[in-house]
């Protein structure tokens, strides 16, 4: 029985590596496991083959059997990933809408001449020449009032 196997091995290997090594992206190391993993399956049943059928073909039903498990698992390994990872998304947007609702009260106590300039230069993207112009103040000014503005929402989010 184990001469039997060991020549089956022998003709059979390469074959079922070959089988793997395409259809698994050419990946060497994954196809020499997947090989060695049903190799080790037929032994292990090998008992339970009949020696009137083919050997080819009981092989590669197993070796198919387990391409095909590989890829379940893998997929379920990926959705477990996709899960875990669109959790901790959520879990971050959550903390950042949380972040920006917090810098948003902190806004919405400045005094006007801040809060203007900040939803100008941020919310609308205008630099501070266009902000000088619109509200007829010099670049300085506008400059002065962005850093002050800043410098009070830092200290009151760092005491929050």
């Amino acid at each position: 029985m184990a001469g039997d196997f060991l020549n089956y091995y022998n003709q059979y290997k390469d074959k079922i590596f070959n089988y793997f090594w395409y259809r698994l992206d050419f990946n060497r190391a994954l196809s020499e496991d997947m090989t060695q993993d049903v190799f080790f399956k037929a032994l292990d049943k090998f008992d339970s083959f009949d020696p009137e059928r083919s050997f080819q073909a009981w092989i590669f039903r197993i070796a198919k059997n387990h391409l095909i498990n590989h890829y379940r698992v893998a997929r379920r390994e990926t959705a477990l990933t996709e899960a875990e990872s669109r959790t901790i998304d959520a879990v971050e947007k959550l903390n950042i809408d949380l972040e920006l609702e917090d810098v948003f009260r902190a806004i919405n106590v400045l005094p006007e001449k801040f809060r203007e300039v900040l939803s100008l230069r941020y919310a609308d993207s205008l630099d501070n020449g266009e902000i000088a112009s619109i509200l007829e103040i010099s670049e300085g000014t506008v400059r002065t009032r962005i850093c002050r503005a800043l410098e009070i929402l830092r200290k009151s989010l760092k005491n929050r």
